[in-house]
């Protein structure tokens, strides 16, 4: 089996270099060009030297759109080939999935882009890159998953000079997304799930949901003696405590204030905030944010009790 997959592989390489070596001057300059500007391994370096290079990568995209057809032609070629810098095929992958919506680009972009190791250069692009994917209707649960194992993940949204942690860059991607289709995985993630800070964001995740099996599951997460660590318990008590504190009526002068702030009706039905918040949650900014407190806490108030 392993011989099958080495001859594969080095048939794939030697297509690859007989199409190279055919093809137009200007998609084999494309193809250096991005070669060389991936050249180099973010894992090894310092913030700082990571945030130096960081400018050569936005130029190629700019490169990129100036001479689309080459750079995509050659951006292919460069992802399918075994053995590139890891860089390449993240920072590449997202590039072509921000960039083309053909079928097979996807699927090579998205194999490409699960090969991140999320190094801080990585992580804004590949935050845009989920929840744009979530927008377009993904299931972007199994990816987002992969920022668990960086507890000091942070996306930066420039417009807004927001700094988003592990959690709120790992929650808003399924902030847009149907919640039974995370929910039930979460609660299964968070039986076996050992990092402290994984374990925060995954009940935070379960309180934003704000739906009956996600409240259900906290409540039995947060008592004694339940089937999860006792880590999963000390996460989902303060997440029990904010639920109950919104449904307090010392509370609803609070939410009403916000949300004449905000500019949210107040006779609602669930599926309509639901729907609502999903609408307001396609963009990414502080003031979403703050509606997505809004919207969350007026959902708890429409069930339970």
């Amino acid at each position: 089996m392993r011989a099958s997959v080495a001859l594969v592989a080095a048939i794939a390489n030697l297509v690859f270099a007989s199409a190279v070596h055919a093809q137009s001057p200007a998609i084999e300059a494309a193809r250096k060009d991005i070669e060389a500007t991936y050249d180099f391994d973010p894992g090894t370096m310092t913030f700082s030297q990571q945030a130096e290079r960081a400018p050569s990568l936005s130029k190629l995209w700019d490169r990129y759109n100036r001479s689309r057809d080459d750079y995509a032609a050659a951006l292919r070629q460069a992802l399918a080939v075994n053995g590139q810098r890891e860089l390449l095929y993240c920072d590449g992958g997202m590039l072509l999935l921000a960039k083309s919506t053909l079928p097979e680009d996807r699927r090579l972009a998205l194999a490409s882009v699960g090969k991140c190791s999320l190094a801080e250069i990585e992580q804004t692009p590949y935050f845009y890159t989920l929840h744009q994917l979530a927008r377009e209707g993904f299931d972007t649960l199994d990816m987002q998953y992969r920022m668990l194992e960086k507890p000091h993940y942070a996306a930066y949204i420039v417009a807004h000079a927001m700094n988003l942690g592990q959690n709120y860059a790992f929650i808003y991607p399924l902030l847009v997304q149907d919640e039974s289709g995370y929910v039930p995985r979460i609660m299964e993630r968070l039986k076996t799930e050992a990092d402290p800070t994984a374990i925060k964001t995954l009940t935070m995740a379960l309180y934003y949901a704000a739906t009956p099996q996600s409240e259900a599951a906290l409540r039995v997460m947060a008592r004694a003696g339940s089937r999860y660590p006792a880590a999963v318990r000390e996460a989902a008590e303060p997440m029990v405590k904010r639920i109950d504190e919104v449904r307090s009526p010392m509370t609803l002068p609070v939410i009403t204030t916000k949300r004449l702030m905000v500019g949210i009706p107040g006779d609602l039905s669930s599926v309509d905030l639901r729907a609502r918040r999903k609408a307001r949650m396609r963009s990414i900014s502080d003031e979403a944010l703050m509606e997505l407190e809004v919207y969350t806490a007026m959902l708890y108030r429409t069930f339970g009790g």
